[in-house]
């Protein structure tokens, strides 16, 4: 007897609570469903927002990569264009010299290598030298 009481008293204190732990069917509950696309709709939209901000890492990287590429074979081949730039006027100032020196029939072949070694500053020494020798203008 005193077990059949003790099982009763077991089953009267867990069944009442198992009856009302359980869940009401939410799955046919339109608020629980609606709630669910919502949350749903909120991961697909994270996942999206996730790849684009990855999709522009990888581009952003790209961009890197291939401007350091672009100074790694511009540095190994040497090619500047301030250097043609700074060879040219070289040659243009030790042509005018030597133009000058022609029409002058003054001077000598010094001030051409002088204008091709320094540039504009032997061209500017040049012309102050040649100041001076106004009276041997070609007529």
């Amino acid at each position: 007897m005193k077990r059949y009481v003790l099982t009763m008293l077991l089953v009267a204190i867990f069944v009442p609570t198992a009856v009302f732990c359980q869940e009401p069917e939410l799955k046919e509950d339109p608020e629980y469903q609606m709630e669910m696309r919502e949350r749903q709709m909120e991961l697909e939209q994270r996942k999206a927002e996730m790849g684009f901000q990855r999709n522009m890492q990888e581009l952003e990287l790209e961009k890197h990569k291939i401007g350091l590429e672009r100074l790694r074979r511009g540095h190994k081949h040497g090619k500047h264009p301030l250097l043609f730039l700074i060879v040219l006027v070289h040659i243009l100032v030790a042509v005018w010299v030597y133009k000058d020196i022609r029409q002058r029939n003054a001077g000598s072949g010094i001030w051409i290598v002088v204008a091709l070694v320094a540039g504009l500053l032997g061209a500017l020494v040049y012309a102050v030298v040649r100041l001076g020798d106004t009276d041997k203008r070609k007529v």
